[in-house]
């Protein structure tokens, strides 16, 4: 097998001194490759099947995966890593150049996949039978420029929930079963997109596109490290889009996230009765977590979830949850959620700063109601704000709901109105890749 040193900015990653004398760089294409037993991940040779690069590949390797459609092992429906790589999607097939908007590398399985994939997330980071098993270490793990979609395995309602001009009728929860174009009897799998199996060491994730997942799109625990999170779309994800535990001992804090320049929209509850849950990104116990210059709207919740405590008063001062120059976009309840009261306490963003949860707190604003002019799916944002709808009084202009509405040419909505069921409805994948640079120096920019 042929070997290369492969090099990117400082902003990519970095590989510690002892990984880069061994790494190598591997080559998969959905189009020109070949299986695992005629190729050998050369650029000349490139294998098919990514599943069967990350099997071949050494800790500290690379693997520079061209357009596609990568469903594992004889189309299994999911991936597993269980030492740690880079992927680097977006390539063309001879691997001359990457555009990680134009060359889709996806994991987007349909309803073939279903019976295989049932228990299993899209990609696991670890071997889910064996947790704290992956040592990713300083050099660590990246994911950068893959598309992970289940729009086309989940179950939908033929008839119920579907808005004028959006795809689907609304997602059917299991063991409930619905369909998918032809297809019939089709229960949602009940997997994250991406899945944490309570590892160790630096893990990033950038330039991703995470739509339509039944179940989370990224969600796990981790034991130790840093897990960077930055410049991904995340799109209709039902429980929340982001939600990391830290895996260690209870107050130990050995691991941080730093989500940033992450656009993550349309969060909806656990069912459809949007009875809870619904949020964007989730300060979850054991972890330190900074989320800024993202943009978080269209929850069915809240934006930020800063409801868990830690087991004791003393682990919860050391706790550090912040917020700063982040964009929020109709957040049904709050822009922020913390425990009040019998149930929740809802914060808004301007008010951030009176909030001792949050060490980082300035900078923060409600996105304007045309920010997504030309770049939002219409169909959807008009479902979703008539099947949200909360207004108080007869009809308020300005309120936030209908200060949209005007700025999209949708009638005003009043009290009364007729609600419009919706819940997590395919959203087009074509559409979420145009959020990526919908508003400058906020949320997902433009991949490079």
């Amino acid at each position: 097998m042929k070997t290369s040193r492969f090099f990117v900015s400082a902003a990519a990653f970095i590989l510690s001194a002892s990984t880069v004398v061994h790494a190598a760089t591997l080559h998969v294409s959905a189009t020109t490759g070949e299986s695992v037993r005629k190729a050998d991940g050369s650029k000349e040779k490139p294998w098919r099947d990514l599943q069967a690069a990350l099997d071949k590949a050494q800790p500290g390797d690379t693997i520079l995966v061209a357009a596609g459609n990568y469903l594992g092992t004889s189309d299994q429906g999911f991936l597993k890593m269980t030492i740690p790589v880079n992927i680097m999607g977006g390539y063309t097939d001879d691997f001359a150049s990457r555009d990680v908007l134009k060359n889709l590398t996806m994991v987007q399985p349909t309803t073939a996949q279903n019976g295989t994939s049932r228990s299993f997330a899209l990609l696991s980071i670890g071997d889910p039978n064996k947790p704290r098993s992956l040592n990713a270490g300083d050099g660590g793990i990246t994911i950068d420029g893959i598309v992970f979609d289940r729009g086309f395995s989940n179950g939908y309602h033929p008839t119920k929930g579907k808005p004028k001009d959006v795809d689907t009728g609304m997602l059917i929860n299991p063991p409930g079963q619905g369909i998918n174009g032809d297809a019939k009897n089709v229960a949602t799998v009940a997997q994250p997109l991406i899945y944490f199996g309570n590892g160790f060491g630096n893990v990033t994730i950038r330039n991703c596109t995470f739509a339509n997942g039944g179940n989370y799109a990224i969600r796990g625990s981790w034991s130790q490290g840093k897990v960077v999170i930055e410049n991904n779309v995340f799109i209709n994800n039902t429980y929340a889009a982001i939600e990391l535990s830290g895996g260690g001992k209870s107050g130990e804090f050995s691991l941080t996230i730093d989500c940033a320049y992450n656009t993550i929209l349309f969060n909806w509850a656990r069912t459809n009765d949007l009875g809870d849950m619904g949020y964007g990104f989730r300060y979850m116990n054991n972890v330190h977590s900074d989320v800024h210059h993202c943009i978080i709207g269209t929850s069915t919740l809240g934006g930020l979830d800063r409801a868990r405590i830690e087991n004791s008063k003393d682990h919860e001062k050391m706790k550090k949850t912040g917020a700063e120059n982040n964009a929020f976009f109709l957040n049904t309840q709050g822009d922020l959620v913390l425990p009040g009261g019998a149930k929740w306490l809802f914060v808004r963003a301007k008010n951030f700063e009176d909030r001792e949860e949050l060490y980082k707190y300035e900078g923060n604003a409600e996105l304007p109601a045309e920010a997504f002019k030309g770049k939002i799916n219409e169909a959807y944002l008009n479902g979703f704000v008539s099947a949200n709808n909360s207004e108080s009084v007869l009809l308020d202009r300005n309120s936030p709901v209908n200060q949209v509405r005007s700025a999209f040419g949708m009638n005003l909505q009043a009290e009364g109105t007729t609600r419009v069921d919706m819940f997590a409805n395919r959203y087009p994948l074509t559409d979420a890749l145009k959020l990526f640079g919908a508003v400058e120096g906020k949320g997902a920019q433009m991949p490079k």
